[in-house]
């Protein structure tokens, strides 16, 4: 077994080299790829794949994102893990437990952990190199039932059935954009917001940021942001490619896309900004600046963007709009709490970190 390293100016070059894409399973995609190398908050000589290779064929990888933590105005250099897989054929024992020391090694015991899967956490658990250092309360918000699309995932049999099952789906549908109509006709809110959408971070919407992120973990700026909506790692597309049948990990959606929000209340100005990931018929609010007395504004313009998208889903992670969301009485089905685990290595375990604030779209949540 052979372990390659992949800084971001290898990956450049990869991204040039026809071999590299010539392999079984392939350990990155071209977009990712294209991704990891424009991140404004990594090196050239930064270390951002690792992969294991048996007789010419990739075995398993790991993927790392760059990043900074920023405590008391003292900013720490560290890692993501994402994209962690290891080949179940594979009989070379232990590979995934090389990979994430190695990557430890690199990047001198400063990693973190976003999410991750069970098996994941398991192998961080066994590793004694982590501890669970935050977990984001959320609750995600049902406006559609979409029972055409559920049934077809879980019993692909009930396929016969779909057009009756469009037919429910479009009656209850029709209710709800009935409950809706009402509910936006009689909101006050509503309609004293207007709103400005952009596709990367202009220099209104950068300061006014920088002036709600002082109490954030990452701090992300106009910069990162601007990257993340024009990177994504995920692509709009109606059917798999040769690259994303190869590729472990989701590289592509039905529908996929990055919209910042500006909000605007009369006589206040701007008073807030958010920006919404949507993925297929679920929209996420990834990252939210704000003061808290805006924050039944701010939820009211997160809703009636859901309404206007023909939303299924929604998903809160900010505790600000999570509070608001009750208060607002728009209509929806149904309700349940969620939740997002972030990790840390043990270095960060003397660095006091939890007054700091996280996001839902942080570590590498917002890429999926």
């Amino acid at each position: 077994m052979e372990i390659k390293t992949f800084t971001v100016a290898d990956l450049k070059t990869a991204l040039l080299s026809e071999d590299f894409w010539l392999t079984k399973n392939l350990p990155i995609t071209k977009h990712r790829a294209l991704s990891y190398s424009h991140n404004p908050r990594a090196d050239k000589d930064d270390l951002v794949l690792l992969v294991a290779y048996q007789d010419n064929q990739v075995i398993g990888y790991l993927g790392i994102l760059p990043d900074k933590i920023f405590v008391n105005n003292t900013a720490y250099k560290f890692g993501w893990l994402t994209g962690w897989w290891v080949d179940p054929c594979c009989s070379t024992a232990g590979v995934g437990a090389i990979l994430l020391f190695k990557a430890l090694n690199a990047y001198h015991q400063y990693l973190g952990v976003s999410g991750g899967s069970k098996e994941a956490r398991k192998a961080l658990d066994a590793s004694q190199k982590f501890f669970a250092f935050k977990t984001l309360q959320g609750l995600d918000i049902r406006f559609r039932f979409n029972v055409t699309r559920a049934i077809s995932r879980k019993l692909p049999t009930m396929k016969i059935f779909r057009v009756l099952f469009k037919i429910f789906d479009a009656m209850l549908d029709e209710i709800v954009n009935l409950r809706s109509f009402f509910w936006q006709r009689r909101n006050t809110i509503c309609q004293r917001l207007t709103f400005e959408y952009i596709s990367s971070i202009d220099e209104e919407t950068g300061h006014f940021i920088q002036r709600h992120h002082q109490h954030d973990l990452t701090r992300k700026g106009k910069a990162e942001l601007s990257w993340m909506m024009i990177y994504p790692w995920i692509l709009s597309a109606p059917l798999k490619d040769s690259a994303s049948r190869r590729y472990f990990f989701s590289s592509r959606s039905d529908r996929f896309l990055y919209l910042g929000v500006k909000v605007f209340e009369q006589n206040n100005g701007m008073v807030g900004f958010f920006m919404l990931k949507v993925r297929d018929d679920r929209m996420s609010v990834v990252y939210s600046y704000f003061e808290s007395h805006h924050a039944s504004s701010v939820t009211a313009a997160v809703v009636y963007h859901a309404l206007a998208m023909d939303m299924s889903a929604l998903s809160l992670y900010d505790e600000r709009l999570v509070k608001s969301f009750a208060e607002l009485h728009c209509p929806y089905w149904s309700t349940k709490a969620v939740s997002r685990g972030f990790f840390l290595s043990k270095t960060f375990a003397d660095i006091a970190l939890t007054d700091y604030r996280l996001h839902g779209g942080d570590g590498d949540l917002v890429f999926y």
